[in-house]
């Protein structure tokens, strides 16, 4: 049951890439526009990330790229 789930999942996965040119910044813009539909449907919910616990975009982080 497992495989036949990674199976499909693998499958639309390439076929998502197939429709945008195998490009990486097209996957990711099909993604995100993917994303803010099911969020303006209203019929599912996103958690908000805790920048403050992110090494990339926390202020901490930011103040030791600076300082090194």
């Amino acid at each position: 049951m497992a495989d036949e789930v990674i199976r499909e999942v693998r499958r639309v996965r390439h076929e998502i890439s197939r429709r945008c040119g195998h490009d990486v910044h097209k996957v990711l813009a099909w993604y995100r526009a993917f994303q803010d539909e099911l969020k303006q449907s209203g019929k599912y919910r996103f958690s908000q990330p805790d920048e403050s616990n992110d090494p990339v975009t926390s202020k901490s982080a930011a103040q030791d790229r600076v300082s090194t």
